[in-house]
């Protein structure tokens, strides 16, 4: 080989793997950056996984549930300024009420809950 092609194949494996580092990442940047200002410091804020991914907490529950309420194409961070903990508990009922007027039904009502004695 000459030393042409040495350096050139140097700089290719180089390139190579600058590249193949920056499409790993561990976070959706944008997602991770516009949350940033609801206190989110990594991927944990809204998935269960600190990768991010498939299997969200609570808080990416509800963003999602939030996408199909206003029938959005995509999750808007700015929506956490609405977000209270808890309140995927509220969108669970929300939506089983929607569920319940599309199939022309009754919803079903939760039964209050017994008071034991002591």
């Amino acid at each position: 080989m000459t030393k042409n092609a040495i350096k050139l194949s140097i700089a290719l494996i180089l390139l190579t793997g600058m590249l193949g580092s920056s499409l790993r990442t561990n976070a959706y940047p944008p997602y991770l950056k516009a949350a940033a200002k609801f206190g989110a410091k990594d991927c944990l804020f809204c998935h269960k996984n600190p990768e991010g991914g498939e299997g969200w907490n609570e808080r990416g529950t509800w963003l999602i549930a939030e996408k199909e309420r206003r029938k959005a194409d995509t999750v808007d961070v700015e929506w956490l300024a609405e977000y209270k903990v808890g309140e995927k508990k509220e969108a669970d009922k929300d939506e089983k009420k929607e569920d319940a007027k599309e199939n022309k039904e009754e919803p079903k009502k939760e039964e209050p809950k017994k008071k034991e004695k002591p």
